[in-house]
């Protein structure tokens, strides 16, 4: 009776050595892990079970461990691996699931990529074939706007091409030569033709353009156009018509944003009032010229303020404008083209009045180019000095040039009188007659 009772012992004990692998695969964190851990448990527990049973029918614990090995190869802890790799695979598939991701395969770079096209392929398939209502007409509201936007676009530079001609034509007649049509001298040397249009008189000029900007102002609106019409009506004496059409101009929306476009606007149209005797609206216009805040029309108009009070009388006044405008222009002494057009006028109407203060305008109104010129007029000798500064120039480059390929100094072997004179510029002098031929018996 006692062997049954090892027996028992045995196989309890047997059975709480392998629970302990169970339960610690219990202590993991995922349920079914557990779960499978606790079913092979309780399989255990039965064959433990039948064990007892067994031996207390007879049979001993070596056979019975003999009879199970040849009923079950596989042993516990074969099986507790494949437990445990069940569940893995499970918590792995339900991960994947859950995160959307495909299975992970052992591929290389190559075939990650065409797995990757592929599924990206089918996935737009997918889409298309849904939403393929919505994506027509996605496409043909596409096209319709590409055929609107080439419409527009070739109207629009038809457009702006019919404009340029038209200005351009205008301007043609506006700069066109003055005098009878005569053979241009230039054919006759192969050099290109002057191509411009000729009139017979200023006026015929002036009228031909005044028609041109009118038909380039009506048929395309242009500012341009308009200030064109002004400045020739302006010039043929018609005032009151290039007032009308530089008030036109100030109503555009370019008058306010365009700077040059103002400056001569309010030019024009104060000279158009001055040649209609009223010089208090032609001074406020000139005064608003001058509160802008480019410089050059700033200086120009309050030259035009001075110009009108010295005609006035009221030359302390002109003087005080004058000399705001040199302060305009002393910043734009770099710039030759405004210290041509306005310096030029401000030095003439200062020099007038004050003949001193021109002198020092002109003097600050000096670029550093022409600083240079004259300081290099001043080296050249006394011939050379009443030059223009372009020949100045060109003869001291000539004279650099030639003191650069002139040959080595002679060494000491040779004495220094034997040595060529240098070249240079030969200077101009007076004219001497010719020496009287000598007569035929003349040696």
């Amino acid at each position: 009776m006692s062997e049954p009772k090892e027996t028992e012992s045995g196989t309890e004990a047997q059975a709480e050595g392998l629970s302990e692998p169970r339960e610690a695969e219990a202590s993991s964190d995922d349920a079914e892990t557990s779960k499978a851990a606790t079913e092979a448990e309780a399989d255990e527990a039965t064959e433990a079970a039948a064990e007892g049973r067994d031996a207390a029918a007879g049979e001993t614990p070596k056979k019975k461990k003999k009879k199970a090995r040849e009923q079950e190869p596989e042993t516990i802890k074969d099986r507790n691996a494949r437990v445990r790799a069940e569940a893995a695979e499970k918590r792995r598939s339900k991960r994947e699931r859950e995160q959307g991701t495909a299975p992970r395969r052992n591929l290389d770079a190559s075939e990650v990529m065409d797995d990757a096209l592929a599924r990206s392929t089918h996935a737009a398939a997918g889409f298309l074939s849904k939403h393929f209502n919505k994506v027509q007409w996605v496409i043909m509201a596409g096209l319709a706007g590409w055929i609107a936007y080439e419409v527009y676009d070739w109207r629009h530079e038809k457009s702006t091409q019919k404009n340029t001609e038209a200005l351009f034509k205008a301007l043609s007649a506006e700069m066109g030569k003055v005098g009878a049509a005569t053979p241009d001298p230039a054919d006759e040397n192969g050099l290109p033709d002057d191509g411009r249009r000729t009139f017979a008189t200023d006026e015929e000029r002036l009228k031909a353009a005044k028609n041109e900007y009118v038909l380039a102002s009506s048929s395309t609106g242009s500012v341009i156009a308009e200030l064109g019409v002004a400045g020739t009506a302006y010039d043929l004496g018609q005032y009151k018509e290039a007032q009308a059409a530089y008030e036109k101009v100030q109503q555009s929306s370019l008058y306010a944003k365009d700077n040059d476009v103002k400056g001569r606007t309010l030019e024009g149209l104060a000279m158009a009032l001055e040649a209609q005797k009223n010089d208090d609206a032609a001074l406020k216009t000139f005064r608003e010229l001058s509160n802008m805040d480019s410089a050059s029309f700033a200086a120009l108009g309050l030259y035009h303020q001075a110009r009108i009070l010295k005609t006035q009388g009221k030359n302390e006044d002109a003087l005080k404008l004058l000399d705001k405008a040199g302060e305009k222009l002393a910043t734009l002494k770099e710039t030759p083209a405004v210290i041509r057009y306005v310096g030029r006028n401000v030095l003439e109407l200062l020099e007038s009045l004050d003949a001193k203060k021109a002198k020092d305008l002109s003097e600050k109104l000096i670029s550093t180019e022409q600083k240079k010129q004259q300081e290099a007029a001043a080296k050249m000798p006394p011939g050379m000095q009443n030059l223009s500064p372009d020949m100045q120039r060109k003869l001291q480059e000539m004279m650099d040039k030639m003191q650069k390929e002139a040959p080595p100094a002679p060494t000491g072997d040779a004495p220094a009188g034997d040595a060529a004179p240098m070249p240079g510029p030969v200077l101009p002098g007076p004219v001497q007659d010719a020496p009287a031929p000598a007569s035929s018996g003349a040696p």
